[in-house]
């Protein structure tokens, strides 16, 4: 019987400092690495990885207009600084899980995935099929790709887990971020803002009306955007989603395992 797989997506608020250009928590990585070795020590389940870029891409993203594509003579550029700022993090957290002992291998989107300015055009997940029957956990992030209409664009990496949901079908993807979960309206505003621990098919509609005005700081779109992610994805493979707080000690692992915990589960 083939091994469930999951999908582990780590924001960037959590493993980098957001006030500061390019400054990784190694800390926090070494914790988060921690967790997941422990959880495949415990269970049996194949995982890919994905990580934000956080204090990273997103400067040099903004400054060169990456994500529009070729728009004056400093765009080709921007792209490699981007690019390479990009991994330069992924180098961070690969290095961390190494030193941990966990087997991890790096799997960048440019270099198996094109963009055709509207959404992923071609790719495979071939390659990191073939890691993980070596028991290896491939592991990627946002990046700067090719494109066919603008020379190139940013794939993030919720674009990214996109597309291998599409064509691996994942058992749970797993959004760890810097909150519980979804609540009922924004709990750094309200301190009676009560978890909404499941969403399903007949609840997405307003779980989703409900995130619109949550966590109006974070810039990729806040929990509005990470929700209806989440239930695409849950409904493109048929497996489950669950979104915890991976700044707190444990939740990653115990999702891994199947314990949800402080967590709000999504399901088709």
């Amino acid at each position: 019987m083939p091994k469930k797989l999951y999908l582990l997506k780590i924001g960037g608020s959590i493993i980098t400092d957001t006030t500061k250009p390019s400054a990784a928590k190694r800390a926090e990585i070494r914790r988060i690495v921690s967790e997941i070795k422990a959880a495949k020590k415990e269970g049996d389940f194949d995982l890919i990885i994905g990580h934000g870029s956080g204090s990273f891409a997103h400067r040099p993203a903004k400054r060169y207009r990456t994500n529009e594509g070729i728009v004056d003579k400093n765009s080709r550029k921007g792209a490699a600084v981007t690019h390479m700022v990009a991994k330069a993090l992924n180098d961070i957290f690969i290095e961390e899980a190494l030193k941990k002992g966990l087997d991890v291998f790096p799997f960048s989107p440019s270099s198996f995935g094109m963009h055709n300015g509207e959404g992923w055009a071609a790719g495979t997940t071939e390659p990191m099929k073939e890691a993980m029957n070596r028991n290896m956990i491939p592991v990627t992030y946002g990046d700067v790709v090719m494109s066919s209409k603008n020379g190139f664009s940013i794939a993030s990496t919720e674009r990214v887990f996109e597309f291998i949901a599409s064509r691996l079908k994942p058992d749970r993807i797993i959004l760890a971020t810097d909150v519980d979960g979804v609540f009922d309206r924004d709990p750094r505003e309200y301190k009676d803002a009560r978890l909404v621990k499941s969403i399903n098919g007949s609840s997405i509609a307003a779980a989703l009306e409900l995130a619109k005005g949550s966590h109006k700081v974070d810039v990729t779109g806040g929990m509005h955007s990470k929700l209806a992610f989440l239930y695409g994805m849950a409904k493109m493979s048929g497996g489950e989603g669950v979104i915890l707080n991976g700044q707190k000690s444990g939740r990653i692992k115990n999702a891994l395992l199947g314990r949800s915990g402080t967590a709000t589960v999504v399901r088709p």
